[in-house]
């Protein structure tokens, strides 16, 4: 995957990536507003590895034109893995927002 592929970006997008980078500005928009390659180095190695496979199964059906659903049927447990993953990270992020608003 090259480095400015969009395919990149959307993938930091979906591990929600954007949490844990040090950049106030992805943090500010929930979302990948940088360098996503700096992410996916520096961060990808704290994804479990079902969560990755939900990812790419995700990227994969969304470029054969496949549904969210009909992908979730046939791994469900990588796109569980994912949702879990995603879930907590943006549980932290919210608990850290609301920390630093008090």
């Amino acid at each position: 995957m090259k480095t400015n592929d969009p395919s990149l970006r959307l993938a930091s997008n979906l591990l929600h990536l954007w949490a844990l980078c040090g950049k106030p500005a992805c943090r500010r928009a929930r979302q990948c507003r940088r360098k996503p390659q700096s992410c996916a180095r520096r961060y990808g190695p704290l994804v479990p590895e079902e969560a990755l496979l939900g990812m790419l199964a995700l990227l994969q059906g969304a470029h054969d034109g496949v549904d969210v659903e009909t992908v979730r049927q046939y791994v469900p447990g990588d796109v569980a893995a994912l949702e879990r993953w995603t879930g907590l990270v943006r549980a932290a992020a919210d608990g850290q927002a609301s920390k630093t608003c008090e």
